[in-house]
This record gives C-alpha cells, sequence and structure tokens, in this order.
C-alpha cells in the first residue's frame, strides 16, 4: 500500500504547479502569436509583379488547315473527227508549252482536196484581175476598126438605096425586088454599124461593175472553201490549250482517234492551287486575297506564301467544311514542278476581324474554378501609398497568337499583371517590376 499511497499523495502534491505552467505557457504563446500577426500585417512586404497594358486593336486570327495541291486547270484532249493516229509528239510527264502540237492524225486526202482548192482559187482570181485591168489596147483599136469597116458598108448600102429609088422613080428598067434588097441591105448595115459601136463603146468603158463584182464574189467563195480545207486539216493536229504537263496518254501511233474520245490529259501547275477545307465558325472571316502560309510534308525544308483566291459558298453537308482555293508560285527544278498535283499541304490562314477589341497576353490569366480572371494594377492614392490589385472576371474570345480578346469590367490602357499572378489574391499589396 506504501507505494501506492505514496505516489498518489505526492501526485496531488504537484498538480497545482504542474497546472500553473500550463497556463502560462499557453498564455504566453496566444501572446506571441497575437504580437507576431499583428507585426506582420503591419510590416506586409508588397509581391514583385510584372504588368502589360490591356490593349484595344483589331484581332488576327490565325489557323492551321489541312488541304491537297490541285491543279489550276485540267484539260482531256480529244479528237474532233475520225482519223488515225501518224505521230505522237509528247510522252507522260512532258512539259508543254501553249499551241505546241500534241497528236497529228493522217491528212492525205484533206491535203489534196486543198491543192486543187487552191488552183482553182488561182483561176477565179485570174479572171477578176482580168476583168479590173479593163480592155487592152489592140482590143480598142480592133473594135474601132470594125466600126469603120461597118460604117463604110453602111454608106456603100446607102448610095446604092439612093440609085435604085431614083432609077425606079424615072422608069427605068429596074424591078421593085431590086430596091426593097438595097433596101434590106442598107438596114443591115446600118444594124452592123451600130453593133460595132456599141463593142468600140464597151470596149472604152471595160467590164460591167457587176460581172467584176461576181468575179470577186467568186474569189471570196474560194477562198473559204480553202479556208475550210484548212480547218478541217487543223482539227487533224490536236495543240495544248496552255502552259503545262501531260499526265496521260490516251492513244499511240496507228490507233484509231474516235471523234468525241479523249487522246491526251494535261494540267496547268504553275500557278499551283490548294484547296483547304475551312470551318464554318472560321470560314466567315476568310476574305479573298489574305495571305495564307503553305507547308508541304513532302518538302519539309519548304515554305510558301499563297493567297486566297476564291472562297467556295457552298459546304459539305458532312463535315460542315468550306472549300476554300489558295494560289502560289509553284517552282521548278530540272523542268519539273516542285508541288505536285495531289500533295498533303497544311495551310496557315490569316484573317483580321472587322471590330476592334480588348487584348489583354495570355499569361495575365488565372483559372479561378470554372471562371478565369485578370488581376488588374490599382493605382496608389494620395492616402493609401500602396499600389494593389483588383481580381476582374472576364469571359475569353478569339485567340491572337500570344494575345487573346477578353471581355468585363476591364478598359484599353489599364495594367494587368503577367507575371507574379499566381499566387495573388484581391486588394494584395504589389511592386510593379519595371
Amino acid at each position: 500500500m506504501c507505494p501506492f499511497s505514496c505516489h498518489e499523495s505526492n501526485a496531488s502534491r504537484l498538480s497545482p504547479v504542474i497546472v500553473w505552467h500550463r497556463s502560462a505557457i499557453i498564455g504566453t504563446l496566444a501572446c506571441a502569436l497575437h504580437v507576431s500577426a499583428s507585426f506582420c500585417q503591419a510590416q506586409e512586404v508588397p509581391a514583385p509583379v510584372r504588368v502589360h497594358q490591356i490593349m484595344q486593336r483589331r484581332i488576327t486570327l490565325e489557323r492551321e488547315f489541312i488541304g491537297t495541291a490541285t491543279p489550276r486547270r485540267r484539260s482531256t484532249i480529244g479528237s474532233a473527227i475520225d482519223g488515225r493516229v501518224m505521230q505522237m509528239f509528247v510522252r507522260e510527264g512532258d512539259a508543254v508549252q501553249a499551241k505546241d502540237p500534241l497528236v497529228r492524225l493522217r491528212t492525205g486526202t484533206l491535203e489534196i482536196e486543198l491543192a486543187r482548192a487552191k488552183a482553182q482559187l488561182d483561176l477565179r482570181a485570174h479572171e477578176l484581175a482580168e476583168m479590173l485591168n479593163g480592155s487592152r489596147p489592140e482590143e480598142i483599136e480592133k473594135t474601132k476598126a470594125q466600126v469603120e469597116g461597118a460604117r463604110a458598108i453602111f454608106e456603100y448600102t446607102e448610095a446604092r438605096l439612093r440609085r435604085a429609088r431614083q432609077t425606079y422613080d424615072n422608069g427605068a428598067v429596074i424591078t421593085l425586088d431590086q430596091v426593097e434588097e438595097a433596101l434590106s441591105q442598107s438596114i443591115a448595115a446600118k444594124n452592123i454599124l451600130q453593133a460595132a459601136r456599141a463593142d468600140y463603146q464597151m470596149a472604152l468603158e471595160g467590164p460591167r461593175k457587176e460581172r467584176i463584182a461576181q468575179a470577186q464574189s467568186q474569189v471570196i467563195i474560194q477562198n473559204k472553201v480553202i479556208q475550210q480545207i484548212e480547218d478541217r486539216i487543223k482539227l487533224h493536229t490536236l495543240k495544248a490549250p496552255f502552259d503545262g504537263y501531260i499526265v496521260k496518254r490516251h492513244n499511240e501511233v496507228g490507233g484509231w482517234a474516235s471523234a468525241g474520245k479523249p487522246v491526251v490529259e494535261m494540267v496547268e501547275l504553275n500557278p499551283m492551287e490548294v484547296e483547304v477545307l475551312v470551318s464554318e465558325k472560321f470560314v466567315t472571316h476568310v476574305r479573298p486575297t489574305a495571305e495564307a502560309i503553305v507547308r508541304f510534308d513532302a518538302l519539309p525544308d519548304r515554305e510558301f506564301v499563297g493567297e486566297v483566291i476564291r472562297v467556295v459558298p457552298q459546304a459539305d453537308l458532312r463535315s460542315r467544311t468550306f472549300p476554300v482555293k489558295v494560289q502560289l508560285v509553284n517552282p521548278t527544278r530540272a523542268n519539273q514542278p516542285l508541288i505536285k498535283a495531289g500533295m498533303f499541304a497544311r495551310v496557315t490562314l490569316t484573317s483580321h476581324l472587322a471590330n476592334e477589341a480588348l487584348m489583354v497576353l495570355k499569361d495575365s490569366l488565372v483559372l479561378n474554378g470554372n471562371r478565369r480572371i485578370v488581376f488588374v494594377i490599382v493605382p496608389a492614392s494620395q492616402r493609401d501609398n500602396t499600389t494593389t490589385v483588383k481580381a476582374v472576371p472576364v469571359t475569353l474570345g478569339n485567340s491572337d497568337g500570344l494575345w487573346i480578346e477578353v471581355r468585363g469590367d476591364i478598359t484599353a490602357g489599364q495594367r494587368v499583371v503577367i507575371k507574379g499572378n499566381e499566387r495573388l489574391r484581391p486588394q494584395q499589396a504589389v511592386r510593379v517590376i519595371p
């Protein structure tokens, strides 16, 4: 019993001391904590931050889209007539210039017809030249001589008629038939004289205008016949409609080319077009003549600058994307285009929105649950010489590289914290680092 009783008595004897010490310690700690908090609050050091102004400007949107290199023009060249292929001037992959011959069909029969038509044209042309030159001097002299001869005969018959009448009137031995015969010879001689005079006048004046016009029309008609044959011959030679490259041959030498059937295919690759499928959200901001940066996976060391030339206003109903045509210069290497049709392309389109917006650097945004806030600098007042920050919730808009559009209780020119804002709290004192 003694040990236990002694222990109890000792414990009861020490309790007041232990209780006093505990109270003293607790009181001392509470006092120390109260003094420390007051001291820290009074001696709070401003947080160092970096700031940037809120800008008001037009937004430049940049998005990367997938595209495909497509020829600017593609032509399937067919024959307009039936014929046998005599020559093939090109092979697949060859570069051709506009109007270069590609294929020639047999033209032997047409060349014979052309030679005959040209000979006929020479005949008609000489006939026209003869009429335009008029009568030759020798022909005029001939008709003039005929007039003189006819006049002499007429004068002779006139004199003979007078003598016959006088003899008949005087009752001499002459019959009435003889008188009438002399009269008819005189009339015939007069008509011959008139005809000779008309021929002489016609020789002087030359061919009639109507006959000259007829001869000119014959020449024109013959020229048209020749042009028609030549045009048929041209149809036998297929030519390149533009500068480009041959991508397909559908016939060979000795083969039969049917009217309306393809013979060769060619494409134009400079300038090259890239067809980009743009989402409906972004296509409203794309405008013709806008700049586009084009990269090809097959050409990793090259970057091309293109230009938007067309925005097709019809979407693909499954993907809700709109075709946008971008045009760019296609350089050549060893007479071959550097960009080939069908290449996979990555196109960065740039668009400037019409309306101005408030823009901040993306580093100024702070996540607060589902909200986005920025810390706006509150300048120091005369009463309180401390610069603080104010937390402002914002709604995000379009992004422009390092910048982003924000909407909220902010104005252009205000400063927002872009560095050191991760541990800030509202109304906290800050020190702006230049």
